[in-house]
């Protein structure tokens, strides 16, 4: 950066590069800056702080470190005799790993399975050694110290220390992690559901990344500072979305086969709880499609521990199905004619398949407050999701059209008809 730039201070996204972007990793401050769209003026010059929350957490990041290069002693040193590799980083107990075995794979490439959560995991492979770790240390203490003394608004700094200077001993040691498997593997990509941190130094350390999302994309969610070499998306909504913020990206849609023919069937797509799901509106939605001999399946969230399903399931013999699977797997095997979910990826995948889905999501329309409006005085009655993919015009919705589903089951060749207006509208 010219010392030019520096005297006439600099726009905030300018600061950010691959040694500091951990420091802007955490929820906190993802939503900060999304309120202000990015978009934030960092005056010239510095300032002298001394706070003792910061060197209290240099410290005891310091005693971390220490911790972790002492326990992976007892652990022998793991050796990788491999030319290419795939290491995929799961975050939500494994299943989010489907995603990753829906794209095509080379047979002759080798590929790890680690959480990306567990750091004792990686300890146990024994590979960091101490002039690496303490040489990404200094750097990244620098690069906080750097960050620090700039002319920050008071929250954006305060959220720095309070969240992200906490990860300092954990990013450390995935750089320095990384950076050893680069040495042992020529050829090794990285693939990650959404662990941020972990994403971020496997691009400190120079490797390609692919983060395949899991679930819908919302609108605030993903910093626009974290994204990967490659980005696999469920929806155009979405492809376009991150080709916007994230230009050097290579954005690409999950593969999809589209059924040619559908059976008398429905899948109902449980929410993770039951508190955000309505058993009267569940039990209105049964009655027409029971009515007219279709098939009722229940498939719960992969998360999913509460007793609402069960309750519904053995009172309307209805059978539970696919725990195993994921949404479009269950889709493609059951060729069912209809899907039922709340906001779910269910939906998405369901329209893309060629099967109608409906949506139980009420409140599909509500005012926009000052703060969802970016700062903007702005009272207005418009559609307001927080996913990038619009569920409410993509999916038939119970609340509002139902007029519609009932209609469908009456006269089958509405069918096609409302399966490409869903697509277009």
């Amino acid at each position: 950066m010219s010392s030019l730039k520096l005297n006439q201070g600099s726009e905030f996204k300018d600061l950010v590069n691959k040694r500091n972007q951990w420091l802007f990793f955490g929820k906190e401050i993802t939503e900060y800056l999304a309120k202000r769209n990015y978009s934030l003026f960092i005056p010239s010059g510095n300032i002298w702080y001394s706070s003792f929350s910061v060197y209290a957490s240099y410290s005891y990041n310091l005693l971390k470190i220490i911790y972790f290069l002492v326990k992976q002693l007892f652990s022998d040193k793991t050796s990788f005799q491999k030319k290419s590799t795939h290491i995929v980083f799961s975050a939500r107990g494994g299943y989010d790993l489907k995603n990753y075995n829906r794209l095509s794979h080379d047979n002759n490439v080798e590929e790890i399975h680690l959480e990306a959560f567990n750091t004792s995991q990686k300890i146990n492979f024994n590979i960091v050694t101490i002039k690496s770790i303490f040489s990404f240390l200094l750097e990244n203490l620098r690069e906080a110290n750097k960050i620090l003394k700039l002319k920050l608004p008071q929250e954006l700094r305060k959220n720095i220390i309070n969240h992200s200077l906490p990860q300092l001993a954990i990013y450390t040691y995935l750089c320095a992690f990384l950076s050893a498997i680069k040495e042992q593997i020529p050829n090794v990509k990285i693939f990650h559901t959404g662990a941020i941190l972990l994403s971020s130094a496997a691009m400190r350390a120079e490797l390609e990344t692919v983060y395949l999302t899991h679930g819908l994309v919302g609108k605030n969610q993903h910093n626009m500072f974290f994204f990967s070499d490659h980005v696999y998306v469920y929806s155009d909504e979405e492809k376009s979305y991150f080709e916007n913020r994230s230009p050097k990206s290579n954005v690409c849609l999950y593969p999809v086969k589209e059924l040619s023919k559908l059976e008398k069937r429905v899948i109902i797509f449980s929410s993770p709880y039951d508190r955000d799901m309505s058993e009267k509106t569940i039990l209105e939605v049964l009655a027409p499609f029971l009515k007219k001999d279709y098939k009722i399946f229940f498939k719960k969230h992969p998360i999913y521990k509460g007793s609402l399903v069960d309750k519904i399931a053995e009172e309307y013999n209805l059978e539970l199905t696919g725990s195993q699977m994921d949404a479009s797997e269950i889709i493609l095997n059951l060729r069912p004619s209809f899907t039922v979910s709340w906001r779910s990826t269910a939906l998405c995948e369901s329209l893309q398949i060629g099967v109608i889905p409906v949506s139980l999501s009420g409140d599909r329309f509500k005012p926009l407050s000052t703060q969802e409006t970016n700062g903007t005085f702005k009272d207005s009655t418009e559609p307001l999701y927080w996913t990038i993919y619009p569920v409410w015009k993509r999916s038939l919705s119970w609340m509002e059209e139902k007029e519609r589903i009932f209609e469908l089951l009456e006269d089958n060749s509405l069918y096609k008809k409302t399966l490409s207006e869903l697509r277009m509208r």
